[in-house]
């Protein structure tokens, strides 16, 4: 049976949802003649098949058709009674399968070369997920543990294999592309031709680097300014007295912009007022505390050097080149594959 008989049975089944009389109908008509009708094989990939229910889990149709049906009627009517709306649902369910068998394609791969998640591998991947699990929901060690037995677990071992067991196949996808891709590099050359094209990309505003030492009381920050008037190193004073997080390297902010975003605006625009050298002659107040800011560097406005933004260049371009080689990988594979599609 082809995928467009299969959306016309689906379409009628939610057009008698939308109908009030007929949601007494028992659903377990519906559901067997769903049964009947759809194809058992979605593809075949190297004769490893992908079922319809497995499709039909991954793609998620039936839940979005019905989601979409209780948060606008009109709308999912015209979705499931016209020609273009089952035309939508059909490319859907097609996108989807393939996705699937590309992820087939590469957990066969993957276990082709003989590529493993070692039980080290394994612990330290469940142990990052047990604290974000921890930290998403604030809860700590026992009250989790709890939390894992009222949704039907036994254990946290029994947790740990479903865990494992439903998402396997995703690691080793992740080795085998890290597999593919490691080797791939950036030379300087590179990195200077991309420099040398893209000038207006690495165009700055005038920049002045800066220092703070930031205090709770605007008495001690004023304190503290007294004795830096008086030839205490700033740097010191920051690291003895400033309740920020660049106390231990001296209260270095690095280089800032008139522009700069992500800074206090009282904050940058006192800065920016200051020559290298100078110190601010009062407090800034800001909802941090009390600053006293220095200026002790500044750049011109210009194009940053390229040996300053090499780096940079070198992994934007090759994150592109790991995308691109993984991409033909994936090409490579599917033109290699015997693949029957059965919709």
């Amino acid at each position: 049976m082809n995928l467009k008989k299969n959306i016309l049975i689906i379409s009628a089944i939610m057009l008698l949802v939308l109908s009030i009389p007929v949601l007494a109908q028992d659903a377990q008509d519906v559901n067997e003649t769903i049964t009947e009708e759809t194809p058992e094989i979605a593809a075949y990939v190297n004769e490893n098949e992908i079922s319809m229910q497995e499709l039909e889990q991954f793609a998620g149709v039936r839940n979005i058709l019905m989601q979409l049906l209780q948060s606008n009627q009109e709308f999912a009517s015209v979705i499931l009674q016209t020609e273009a709306g089952q035309n939508v649902v059909e490319e859907f369910r097609k996108l989807k399968l393939e996705q699937l068998i590309t992820n087939e394609l590469l957990v066969q791969e993957a276990k082709d070369r003989g590529i493993e998640v070692s039980n080290e591998e394994m612990n330290n991947i469940f142990d990052q997920q047990i604290n974000a699990l921890k930290q998403q929901n604030n809860l700590n060690e026992e009250q989790l543990e709890k939390a894992i037995q009222q949704q039907g677990f036994e254990s946290m071992q029994q947790y740990k294999d479903m865990f494992f067991e439903n998402n396997m196949n995703g690691f080793l996808v992740n080795k085998l592309r890290e597999e593919v891709i490691n080797k791939v590099e950036v030379s300087d050359e590179e990195a200077q031709e991309f420099y040398n094209n893209n000038q207006q990309q690495f165009e700055t505003s005038e920049q002045k680097k800066v220092s703070h030492i930031l205090f709770d009381e605007k008495s001690k920050a004023e304190e503290v300014l007294a004795e830096i008037n008086n030839g205490a190193d700033f740097a010191e004073m920051a690291k003895e007295h400033s309740t920020g997080p660049t106390a231990e390297n001296g209260g270095d902010l690095g280089f800032i912009t008139a522009g700069e975003r992500g800074l206090d605006a009282t904050f940058r625009d006192a800065a920016m007022e200051l020559n290298v050298g100078e110190v601010s002659s009062e407090p800034v107040e800001t909802q941090f505390g009390f600053h006293l800011i220095k200026v002790t560097d500044f750049r011109e406005a210009g194009v940053r050097d390229f040996e300053e933004v090499k780096s940079q260049i070198k992994n934007q371009l090759r994150s592109q080149k790991q995308s691109q080689t993984f991409q033909e990988f994936v090409e490579s594979l599917r033109e290699d594959a015997e693949i029957e599609i059965n919709l």
